[in-house]
């Protein structure tokens, strides 16, 4: 979690509008991105809120854009992400003899639109159902959920991956925490001088946070993560 800046001063801001309201939630101070506090209304969050950026001072929004499945594009990604995905699996430990066999899908695949490169952000997964038990109260059916999430580059003609991340999750059937949406779902990117900043929103139950991500050739780094408070 980032630093925060209590001060409303002018200058460089990412703001998030949700339709409703707009929400300053980083801000770019001595050349070092600090955090906002935002207001989130108590209650259950829409997940289906059409969120966008906005930017003030000499900040520039980059759009991204969600791949097609089964698309060319899509295709064409298919075998690096396979491969990245395993190599997360293994370095973590993830695999087991229970989950090998599951299924793994491609659940979800973002595009940075821009005409001097090209990254991508991606969220694959490997479910393994629990067994049926007769005694749901006490032990409710769910999936047991291998997730993992990381950028490519294209570059050269080739794909290369820039980091990943796994995590092993067990996701109660029936409740609303299947891939119906991304972990982490892209808004945009926001460039300033070298950097190109991805912003991310997550969301669990009623928890919304904003993830910011430097995106660069050589790697990834996370910047700040901030959430809102109940006001």
């Amino acid at each position: 979690m980032g630093p925060f800046l209590e001060a409303q001063v002018p200058g460089r801001v990412i703001s998030v509008d949700d339709g409703k309201q707009v929400r300053a939630v980083a801000r770019l101070v001595d050349n070092r991105w600090v955090g906002e506090r935002w207001c989130t209304p108590a209650g259950s969050q829409s997940a289906e809120s059409r969120d966008r950026i906005t930017v003030s001072g000499d900040l520039r929004i980059v759009a991204t854009r969600a791949v097609g499945p089964g698309s060319a594009e899509w295709l064409r990604l298919t075998p690096t992400i396979v491969e990245s995905f395993e190599r997360r699996e293994k370095e973590q430990r993830l695999l087991s003899d229970k989950t090998s066999d599951a299924p793994r899908a491609i659940d979800w695949v973002y595009s940075e639109e821009n005409a001097d490169r090209r990254m991508y952000y991606f969220e694959a997964s490997r479910r393994v159902s629990s067994p049926v038990d007769p005694d749901n109260d006490t032990d409710p059916p769910g999936t047991v959920r291998i997730a993992v999430a990381g950028f490519l580059h294209a570059t050269g003609g080739r794909l290369v991956s820039l980091g990943t991340k796994g995590e092993l999750r067990w996701e109660q059937d029936g409740l609303p925490a299947g891939p119906h949406r991304p972990d982490l779902t892209p808004l945009g990117i926001v460039v300033h001088g070298g950097q190109s900043i991805w912003v991310m929103k997550g969301q669990s139950g009623t928890s919304v946070w904003f993830t910011l991500y430097d995106v660069s050739s050589t790697g990834i780094r996370t910047i700040l993560t901030t959430r809102g408070v109940h006001c």
